[in-house]
């Protein structure tokens, strides 16, 4: 997917919030926006959104910088405290696997890359009457029947205990959990992952920062596991950017949250996604 000019601002205004989270001085607050208007000429719109971000972020995401490590914390805390609910609504479904994944797209609210402040308590409210707008879902459900390995791609952290939850019930017998390699925005961190309990032998990580994937620098162990598996789950908005018009088969599932998305999509922005992608 390549970028678009609508995208700019709103890359930048990423690029704000997280300078702000890491309260730099107003004179580098100053100097980086002038590096970022000199650097943004520079970057071409053939890249897809998620890498035109990545670059821009990039002046202040290195050296272990992770300026949302607190929101992180307070929304994994917070996704835990409805979890039980979450899961009773699962239960008591009558199509519990399509249920976890709908539970799943919700959780992709839970984005400081495109909003400042997240109730992630919207989760247990909108699930009560939530439906795909575009929905492959029975596609992906059927190619697990038999299915032997999943790799499911994460985005946002608290957002990744209600991906869990779904992977729980898809239950293929080897899940894999493909998270970043190091801090950026809100993404969850494979180490992260295991710190949350998730199996260390089940997680592998991009190789890089990059939001989404870079198909270029993608680390070749998770490479190849997703070319093997019997289905690929991508969460969220970087990674639908990422993998939209990519090499790769893959379920994308997300809740739209920009005009961009929604027209590559088709659909409204606010709809819940479970799409189908297969490279032509």
């Amino acid at each position: 997917m390549k970028s678009d000019p609508r995208c700019t601002p709103c890359l930048v205004r990423q690029l704000e919030r997280s300078a702000k989270a890491m309260k730099v001085s107003s004179e580098d607050y100053d100097q980086l926006l002038a590096k970022a208007r000199k650097e943004i000429p520079s970057i071409p719109l053939s890249l897809a959104p998620n890498l035109y971000s990545t670059r821009l972020l990039q002046m202040i995401y290195h050296d272990g910088a992770n300026p949302y490590k607190e929101e992180k914390i307070k929304h994994n805390k917070e996704v835990a405290e409805i979890l039980p609910l979450v899961r009773k609504m699962v239960e008591r479904s009558d199509t519990p696997q399509k249920t976890a994944l709908l539970a799943a797209s919700l959780g992709n609210v839970i984005d400081l890359g495109t909003q400042e402040q997240i109730d992630t308590y919207q989760v247990k409210e909108f699930l009560r009457e939530a439906e795909f707008e575009r929905d492959d879902s029975d596609a992906l459900l059927e190619s697990l029947e038999d299915a032997e390995i999943l790799v499911y791609v994460v985005d946002n952290a608290g957002e990744v205990l209600l991906d869990r939850l779904c992977a729980e019930y898809l239950a293929v017998p080897d899940t894999y959990f493909i998270a970043k390699e190091a801090p950026i925005l809100n993404d969850v961190t494979a180490g992260e992952l295991i710190e949350l309990g998730f199996p260390e032998n089940k997680v592998l990580s991009t190789g890089s920062n990059d939001l989404g994937i870079n198909w270029q620098t993608l680390n070749p162990e998770t490479r190849d596991l997703m070319r093997k598996a019997d289905a690929v789950i991508a969460k969220g908005h970087a990674n639908f950017e990422s993998f939209i018009d990519g090499p790769q088969e893959a379920f994308l599932v997300l809740k739209v949250k920009c005009q961009v998305v929604a027209e590559k999509i088709r659909e409204d922005c606010g709809s819940l996604v479970c799409l189908h992608y297969e490279p032509r």
